[in-house]
């Protein structure tokens, strides 16, 4: 009796001092539209619903505790959103939206109505559960996604010039950057993460490594706040359909497979989290990975 006790003791000890696994469900680039298949991007935005609503099932399934979608949920018009929205609502659990840049493919004065319809009461923000810190970015902040003649997209066409004459290659319309202010804040979120002795996961839509003509405008500026922060062990991101990956002073920078690509495979992961691993257990096209992490 004494030595069940014991081991029931060790147990208790056990998860009390490395952490319940934690799973998180990752779909990225639904992008649906009542569009036809588009040969030259390998896009099938009809199928989203029914790609969407099998994530949603395995999600529910495996009971994971949290669910990200890491940007453009929509192609394009303000009316596909509730094609999918009912079907994100049927998780059993939480989940968040990240802003990518076809989400703001609607009409301009429809832009504003976007941060309602998914839910979002910032643009980014964060979330802590189970000793990890989940740290959402808006790379759409400086972007010309916003309205006509706005401040904000005058500000980004000039922000876009200046990182183009610093040959910057992703200094395209399609990408954007995240402002000084963000910047900062992100800064504070990880400096806060490493006194909490949490592990921390950055989310964006845009990937800022590999380098390439698809990333983040102020990618460097973002690597370099990372690679500061012993409490930063990822950097998750969508918009490059066809995946990437890349490890960088021991943080793993993972770009996921957007689910809209391709006419015949989904693609979407439930992320396992322990102390000691980063576990990708993709489904579709998605591969799975095991990234070992350190404390």
């Amino acid at each position: 009796m004494m030595r069940i006790l014991f081991f029931s003791l060790l147990v208790i000890l056990g998860n009390n001092a490395f952490g319940q696994q934690l799973k998180i469900g990752i779909v990225a680039d639904c992008q649906y539209c009542d569009c036809d298949y588009n040969v030259d991007w390998n896009n099938a935005y009809r199928e989203a619903p029914e790609r969407l609503q099998q994530a949603v099932d395995t999600f529910n399934a495996n009971h994971v505790d949290l669910v990200f979608h890491l940007g453009d949920f929509i192609d394009r018009d303000y009316s596909s959103f509730n094609k999918v929205m009912p079907i994100m609502k049927k998780l059993s659990m939480p989940y968040y939206f990240v802003l990518g840049n076809h989400d703001f493919s609607v009409a301009d004065n429809l832009k504003s109505k976007v941060y309602d319809m998914l839910e979002l009461q910032k643009p980014y923000y964060t979330i802590q559960k189970a000793g990890w810190l989940f740290i959402v970015l808006d790379g759409t902040e400086v972007s010309t996604y916003h309205s006509k003649d706005s401040v904000e997209i005058n500000t980004a066409t000039q922000e876009m010039k200046r990182y183009n004459d610093m040959k910057r290659a992703q200094s395209k319309p399609w990408n954007g950057a995240i402002s000084k202010a963000q910047l900062e804040w992100l800064d504070k979120q990880l400096t806060k993460s490493d006194n909490s002795e949490l592990n921390a996961i950055v989310f964006c839509h845009f990937p800022v490594l590999p380098k390439g003509e698809v990333n983040l405008w102020n990618d460097e500026e973002v690597v370099e706040i990372l690679k500061h922060h012993k409490s930063a062990k990822a950097f998750f991101n969508g918009h490059h359909h066809p995946g990437n990956y890349e490890k960088s002073r021991k943080i793993h920078y993972v770009t996921f497979q957007g689910m809209v690509l391709t006419q015949d495979k989904n693609a979407f992961s439930i992320v396992e989290l322990s102390s000691t691993h980063i576990n990708i257990v993709g489904f579709g096209r998605e591969p799975s990975q095991d990234l070992r992490i350190k404390q």
